[in-house]
């Protein structure tokens, strides 16, 4: 079923593409766009790192602790750095809105599929 690969996709390269560009051209630092990219990089890592392990049955409970402490310092940072930048009330909604929506299209793609196409000729 192709549908049900291609949203994740889309998730995943609408809410990161709507981040970065958005985030890029509204900081005026070099230093805030570094931010920002970090908080990025921070929680994608963070949620491929809990899922990868979540798949290959690798993860304890300090691991899990772990990713979720790293998880709620990086959302944390973000919503911090959102309130402090000049943005509009439309863009504070928007820009932690596509950080979320990409690392749920992250999740999704990692998510093991089941082969669930019994119907083939």
């Amino acid at each position: 079923m192709k549908t049900s690969r291609r949203l994740p996709w889309m998730l995943f390269l609408s809410g990161t593409l709507i981040y970065v560009m958005g985030l890029w051209r509204v900081c005026p630092l070099l230093s805030g766009k570094g931010y920002f990219l970090g908080v990025l990089m921070t929680g994608m890592f963070v949620t491929y790192a809990y899922q990868h392990a979540k798949n290959c049955h690798q993860n304890d409970e300090c691991f899990s602790l772990v990713c979720q402490m790293v998880a709620l310092i990086t959302t944390g940072l973000l919503l911090v750095g959102i309130w402090n930048a000049p943005l509009s009330p439309f863009e504070k909604g928007l820009y932690p809105a596509a950080f979320v929506m990409g690392l749920v299209g992250q999740v999704l793609l990692l998510h093991p599929q089941k082969n669930t196409q019994s119907d083939n000729p």
